[in-house]
């Protein structure tokens, strides 16, 4: 139950930091190599904002390379989501009313780190995926 209520804590770190990221995105993402994201750790979680507004209640699909689905569940009223524990690969994430991109899960970058971060990602306005990585 402990490690339950970190992990909401943490999402709840992250939101506000991804909140904050998008009081300064464009409505269109400037930078191509922001339309996919490389993160740590072994779950994908963020959250998906469009027009400035969350998108609630959408779906969410993660896809192995294979084509297989890996995870699926839907955003919740503040557009958030988190994936169950993932092996290290390449996932490509539909996001109904967002659109697709690829996440590239790779813990190996955790390594760099003093303590293990908490890794999120925010999906803005149909092109931008920033990560960010909050320390415990």
């Amino acid at each position: 139950m402990r490690v339950k209520r970190l992990t909401v804590l943490k999402c709840a770190v992250l939101t506000a930091a991804l909140l904050t990221f998008l009081s300064l995105a464009a409505a269109r993402c400037p930078d191509p190599k922001l339309q996919e994201a490389v993160i740590g750790g072994n779950t994908i979680a963020g959250g998906v904002v469009l027009h400035r507004r969350s998108l609630r209640h959408a779906k969410v699909r993660l896809y192995f390379s294979s084509g297989e689905i890996a995870w699926a569940g839907k955003t919740d009223k503040n557009g958030r989501f988190a994936t169950s524990e993932l092996k290290a690969g390449d996932y490509r994430i539909e996001i109904r009313g967002w659109g697709t991109t690829t996440i590239h899960l790779n813990p190996e970058l955790d390594k760099r780190f003093m303590q293990k971060p908490a890794w999120g990602l925010l999906f803005v306005d149909n092109t931008c995926v920033a990560d960010i990585q909050v320390m415990n």
